[in-house]
């Protein structure tokens, strides 16, 4: 039988936070204990995607809980009802001070490993690494900063310059750096981080489990508007680098055609500003939801026809959003407005499990609509190709191999 590892994670999300790097964080720890390791997680009180913490939380400063096994330690951080830039970085300050106190709490490990953004948070880790003299990795979620310069979010200035002089510094100090995507491993690589550390693990889903039937009509009982119509949603964080306003734009476009109705679901600190612009443009045949709870979210899954996917040119090459895993596996078609030489749309292309068109092209958009709704492409067969490429990115397949090197690290 393998040596039991004692591992320390940290994330600044963690269940019962359900989106973004919280299901890979969370499902990681519990996979770890499911392999007999020792499983320590440094995290924040839950917030997200509502960007809000619970009222029991309020105030709080410290906790400790388990979840499926995996010990929980969790310290303030500043949680902003409204993100802003500046708002965001005290955000991620105060998380990683506390996290720094936590990990004092949680002991020597054999290992630690962190799933960034937060940028502060692997300047802790580097410490306790070389304070502990343990091996290190950084699971590289998102380059942040990258994509705020590309798409003119921030200034390239003194102060960005010297941020990402530290984040490189920071990657290079690993034993091993982890990132999502093959592009996003080559960016990393040209911060200087020795390619021999660098390790691709894309993000992962039981397929099993996600690609279970669900019953239909109940989402479409709730939101009479639809009936007789094909839904198309988006659903996910509405930030900035998702783009969704080509998708007011397209509903706008498509307003005398009755046979389709629009969704927006989710929340993040744009949909403020795309409410009003949908608002602006008198868009009728579009509804914005919140985010949904794990039920209601896959009756949702169940009714849709056709799942909206946009990323906005220079805004990071992450491959995958994070949910969109678990629409491909309940074999939802797609309809993609991303750059042709994007990690995503190429994946998709290689698929033919969605089409294409790019960002700004809302004529190529509206067409590929019309492709789906006519027939001339069928939503059952690219849904059906979807859950065929989808099982590469299985759970076990990609957690066991990322285990096993991990365990040449202790070695």
């Amino acid at each position: 039988m393998s040596e039991s590892l004692k591992v320390l994670v940290a994330s600044i999300n963690f269940a019962p936070d359900h989106a973004g790097i919280g299901i890979y964080s969370t499902d990681f720890s519990v996979y770890l204990v499911e392999k007999g390791h020792q499983v320590t997680i440094v995290t924040g009180f839950p917030y997200y995607p509502q960007w809000e913490k619970r009222k029991s939380d309020s105030g709080r400063l410290w906790a400790e809980d388990s979840h499926r096994g995996v010990r929980v330690l969790r310290g303030y951080l500043y949680v902003p009802r409204k993100p802003s830039a500046l708002k965001r970085v005290w955000h991620e300050v105060t998380y990683s001070f506390f996290a720094a106190l936590n990990f004092l709490r949680a002991g020597r490990p054999d290992v630690i490993v962190i799933f960034t953004p937060p940028f502060f948070l692997g300047l802790v880790a580097v410490v306790a690494a070389k304070i502990w003299r343990r091996p290190l990795v950084i699971n590289i979620q998102d380059l942040p900063l990258d994509a705020a310069m590309a798409l003119g979010m921030v200034k390239v200035g003194l102060a960005t310059r010297l941020m990402l002089k530290l984040e490189g510094w920071i990657y290079r100090q690993a034993t091993q750096v982890v990132t999502i995507s093959g592009s996003m491993l080559e960016k990393v690589c040209t911060k200087g981080v020795n390619r021999a550390r660098a390790e691709l693990v894309p993000n992962w889903i039981d397929v099993a489990e996600h690609s279970q039937p669900v019953a239909k009509t109940k989402f479409r009982s709730h939101h009479p508007q639809t009936a007789g119509k094909l839904i198309v949603a988006y659903a996910g964080n509405i930030g900035v680098k998702q783009g969704v306003d080509i998708l007011v734009r397209l509903a706008q476009s498509m307003a005398s055609d009755s046979r389709f109705h629009f969704f927006v679901v989710g929340d993040g600190s744009d949909r403020a500003r795309l409410m009003a612009f949908a608002e602006e443009l008198g868009v009728r045949n579009l509804t914005f939801l919140p985010f949904l709870e794990p039920k209601a979210y896959r009756e949702l899954l169940a009714d849709v026809d056709i799942i909206f996917v946009a990323q906005r040119g220079g805004a990071g090459d992450n491959f995958f959003p994070s949910k969109l895993l678990g629409l491909l596996c309940q074999e939802k078609a797609l309809l993609v407005a991303a750059d042709a030489d994007s990690e995503l749309a190429i994946a998709i292309l290689a698929g033919g499990f969605g089409l294409i068109s790019p960002y700004e092209d809302l004529a190529t958009l509206q067409r590929n609509l019309e492709r789906y709704a006519s027939g001339e492409v069928s939503l059952e067969a690219s849904g059906k190709k979807g859950l065929t490429a989808v099982r590469s990115f299985d759970r076990k397949s990609i957690l066991e191999a990322w285990e096993a090197s991990i365990r040449k690290l202790k070695s």
